[in-house]
């Protein structure tokens, strides 16, 4: 069996973090993967691969970058038509770039396989265009897999479309060995993107009840623009400067393996205020750390996050709920403890192994159709 894995970029997110570690499961089982990415040709650091190495063949495409977003979707959509090889037994797509692709080529005839989604979640766009081109992406799959049962549900009842559960696996083995930590003051830490879906400006308006009770404490964000690459870092700088935060709140844009691994350890909590979420893998990595979240009761994360148990939930855009929910951990070193502990137990159940065995069995359902 052959498998083409696409995912839309190289760089650190969700969906390329789940298309790398599926794919070395799909290989590890003796199917012939490879990986196939986009890049902007302007980006030096993807002329060397993947965020971290990958033991799977891959091929980058380029594309040239346009302010547009739907000229860059377009451009990025092409890239992919022109670039694809025709001769894998099956496509297998992370996100709606690759899926418009895949749809493009087989409505043309120049590919005739079987065609995979992975639904990680579907984005609320304000712009029609953008929520159309979502939507088109998702329709046109022939087989579709999405990471949690809400998304399930949601595909069915909003959509009409079936749908197979695949859980994000996490290999905690690789946080057990977390540097010494490096500061005393209370930390929160936020680890997901610029884009509105985070809800990133909510946590930066929380840390004023935060820094009222905790002076010390601080907001570590490491967040990058998101898929439009319209949100700037700048504007929540400009955010904490209003809300009386500044000190408080430091942005990074971008971090290795190893700074990534430190704050993780730095860190009392971590906080994903997200407005809509598929999952939230790195709700999976802080557990996997025993660190206790707080997180928003959206998509997912309640599949993941059980209430006083391994973290605390509050109503997204709650500012004043989530400012109390840090607060609450931050006064209780006890239940900061209790949760961590919970939170690394709870992650455990979840494998890739278990999630590249239910692909495995579907792509093989979906070739035995043909």
């Amino acid at each position: 069996m052959r498998v083409a894995m696409l995912t839309y970029s190289t760089r650190p997110r969700g969906g390329v973090a789940h298309a790398l570690k599926l794919a070395e499961r799909l290989r590890g089982r003796g199917v012939d993967v490879t990986l196939f990415s986009l890049a902007r040709r302007d980006d030096d650091v993807a002329g060397s691969g993947y965020f971290r190495p990958v033991d799977v063949p891959f091929e980058v495409f380029r594309y040239e970058w346009h302010p547009d977003v739907m000229v860059r979707l377009e451009r990025m959509v092409q890239a992919y038509v022109g670039g694809l090889p025709r001769d894998f037994d099956v496509y297998h797509s992370q996100d709606c770039v690759g899926g418009t692709a895949l749809a493009e080529m087989k409505e043309a005839g120049t590919i005739t396989s079987p065609v995979f989604r992975t639904v990680h979640h579907i984005d609320d766009f304000a712009e029609p265009r953008l929520f159309d081109f979502e939507k088109r992406a998702v329709a046109h799959a022939d087989r579709r897999f999405v990471v949690s049962e809400y998304w399930r549900r949601a595909l069915e009842q909003e959509y009409g479309h079936d749908s197979v559960v695949t859980y994000n696996g996490l290999d905690v083995d690789e946080f057990a060995d977390l540097p010494p930590r490096k500061t005393d003051a209370p930390t929160i830490l936020f680890v997901g993107g610029l884009e509105a879906r985070k809800g990133l400006e909510y946590l930066v308006l929380a840390m004023g009840p935060v820094v009222k009770r905790h002076p010390s404490a601080r907001l570590v964000a490491v967040a990058k623009a998101g898929f439009r690459g319209v949100d700037e870092p700048g504007w929540f700088r400009v955010l904490a400067e209003r809300a009386g935060v500044a000190d408080s709140v430091v942005i990074h844009e971008s971090v290795s393996a190893g700074e990534l691994m430190q704050l993780y350890s730095d860190c009392d909590l971590l906080v994903l205020p997200s407005r809509n979420e598929g999952w939230g893998l790195s709700l999976m990595e802080a557990m996997a750390c025993s660190k206790p979240v707080v997180a928003t009761r959206v998509g997912g994360i309640p599949e993941l996050v059980t209430d006083w148990v391994e973290g605390l939930i509050v109503g997204p855009g709650d500012v004043k709920a989530l400012g109390q929910a840090i607060c609450r951990l931050l006064d209780d070193p006890v239940a900061r403890d209790r949760m961590g502990r919970a939170g690394r137990k709870r992650v455990e159940a979840f494998s890739w192994d278990a999630a590249a065995d239910t692909v495995m069995r579907e792509y093989g359902r979906a070739l035995q159709s043909e």
